[in-house]
């Protein structure tokens, strides 16, 4: 059987990128391509407190036909550099509060040479940040500067840069852009049941406005329910809590306190005694949450951290409260059905994985689609063990946020360091980064979604003891070498980059000049 007809279930964020890639990709409506149809429920509101995304973002948008200028002005989209890790390393005292970047640009090489080594030997002398040493981001976020000129064509930079975005917005807007200009087919009715065959796969969905719907391939982005992968399928659910603690957030969208308020061109993500905030800047307001775990913490107590975080003491701000089941499904593709976004699992947004896995997952679907019905679980097979290993090293990478920090003002912390809940993997690899720094060959896949520049950047903005048998002076010298460029180069930068709620405003008004 040839499979041409996909439905996808679910019209959120993930339903909507998916059914845009496969439309964009796989020439929706045209005699060689497929049909792409997407049916949402009008009873089901989305959540949006302000997302955060991957420089991947990019590229997506940009295959898609999106116009930069007209995607951050519908979405109310502003420029993500960074994420800004505050009190992640020990607890604040008084008003004093530690810092570190993980930067989108990666760290920087000197003759050839990682300069990681070079600060280990120079920061016991100086004490100066990992990240000011290996990139001049870091000197741009403090300055809330841009990544880039209003002259500078879309999707290019002078750094690199993702996006923060109204996700709710977002979901307008590829909903107008998919039907208008990718062929997708919009319904809105509400899925009842899902029928199955005789051989467990799915046969059609019973709607109550078109009756049974039937597609060659289904694509789950019915959200935490999972309809059709977990409830109709019966895939298991493998959940993660021993190991990664956080279980609930509250979270409130934030006016800013005035209306030309400087706009943070990174996600502040700031650990609490429980868990942390993260606090992303859109255009006309902030979104905030609190991510925290009820094993640790109450829920009284839980709200109290996040009104003192947002002055709000009077209790004048709404705040929802939103569970969290923190784990993944043990396959993604099932029989004909591929779940996509939270239908396939969840991790806490700590570095905001949501968007990302979603980007890969459709990517992965548009180059391995299968043609034919033989071919599906050949396919199916691959797509499972890709994301199987993706979904394992994330949770590794978050793990290690917490089980390094030196924070110990609540069990949350040090229940964290116990190595029963640290994965074997991530075991492993720190005890070898205690007497070496990492390198590529520690993520040897092309499924990796955080690479060597993302772990050097929460190692050794925390701290990482990695003790290494030589740290000789030219090390010290190459070290101070660089810090003597970087500064040169931290001035032409700050003359050339504009203030970040400037260049949002341009780009509101004019846009950015086409490729």
């Amino acid at each position: 059987m040839v499979v041409n007809n996909v439905l996808v279930v679910g019209g959120g964020t993930a339903g909507w990128i998916v059914a845009s890639m496969l439309a964009k990709h796989l020439k929706a409506g045209s005699p060689d391509g497929i049909k792409v149809r997407l049916i949402e429920s009008p009873e089901i509101n989305i959540i949006g407190v302000g997302e955060g995304t991957f420089p991947t973002m990019r590229d997506t948008l940009k295959s898609l036909g999106v116009a930069e200028g007209d995607f951050m002005r519908e979405c109310n989209a502003t420029f993500k550099q960074a994420i800004k890790f505050v009190d992640w390393e020990r607890a604040p005292s008084g008003h004093n509060h530690s810092y570190y970047y993980h930067l989108f640009t990666p760290p920087k090489r000197a003759s050839g040479i990682d300069l990681t080594s070079c600060w280990l030997a120079a920061n016991k002398a100086h004490g100066t940040s990992y990240a000011s040493l290996v990139s001049l981001q870091g000197h741009v976020c403090d300055a809330g500067l841009g990544p880039k000129k209003i002259t500078t064509a879309s999707y290019d930079g002078l750094l690199n840069y993702a996006y923060h975005l109204d996700a709710v917005k977002f979901t307008e807007f590829l909903r107008n852009f998919s039907t208008r200009h990718l062929g997708v087919e919009n319904l809105r009715g509400t899925v009842r049941q899902v029928i199955l065959r005789d051989d467990g796969a799915i046969d059609a969905l019973l709607t109550d406005e078109y009756g049974e719907l039937r597609a060659d391939l289904y694509i789950d982005c019915t959200g935490f329910g999972a309809r059709l992968l977990g409830d109709a399928l019966k895939v298991k659910f493998i959940d993660c809590r021993d190991t990664l603690f956080v279980d609930h957030a509250l979270v409130a969208q934030v006016p800013y306190e005035q209306e030309n308020s400087n706009i943070p061109c990174y996600t502040i993500s700031t650990a609490h005694e429980a868990g942390w905030t993260w606090d992303i800047g859109l255009s006309h307001r902030r979104g905030v949450g609190y991510v925290y775990s009820s094993r640790h913490t109450t829920h009284e107590r839980a709200e109290q951290v996040l009104r003192h975080y947002l002055g709000d003491v009077t209790g004048q701000q709404a705040v929802r409260r939103i569970p969290m089941r923190v784990g993944y499904r043990e396959k993604f593709w099932e029989k004909n059905c591929v779940a996509i976004g939270l239908s396939s699992g969840f991790l806490e947004p700590l570095e905001s994985t949501a968007l990302v896995m979603v980007e890969a997952a459709a990517q992965m679907l548009v180059d391995l689609f299968p043609r034919s019905e033989a071919a599906m679980p050949l396919v199916a097979k691959k797509f499972n063990g890709a994301f199987r290993y993706r979904w394992e090293r994330i949770i590794d990478f978050v793990k290690l946020h917490y089980c390094i920090s030196h924070r110990d003002d609540n069990l949350f912390w040090s229940d964290n360091r116990v190595q029963a809940s640290i994965p074997d993997s991530l075991q492993e690899k720190l005890a070898l980064w205690k007497m070496q720094t990492p390198t590529n060959h520690d993520f040897p896949s092309v499924y990796e979604t955080f690479n060597l520049g993302s772990y050097q950047y929460v190692l050794y903005g925390m701290h990482y003891d990695t003790q290494l048998a030589h740290q000789g002076e030219a090390h010290q010298l190459l070290a101070q070498q660089e810090f003597l460029n970087a500064a040169n180069k931290i001035h032409q930068l700050k003359n050339t980059l504009p203030n970040h709620r400037s260049l949002i405003e341009k780009v509101y008004a004019h846009g950015f000049p086409p490729v």
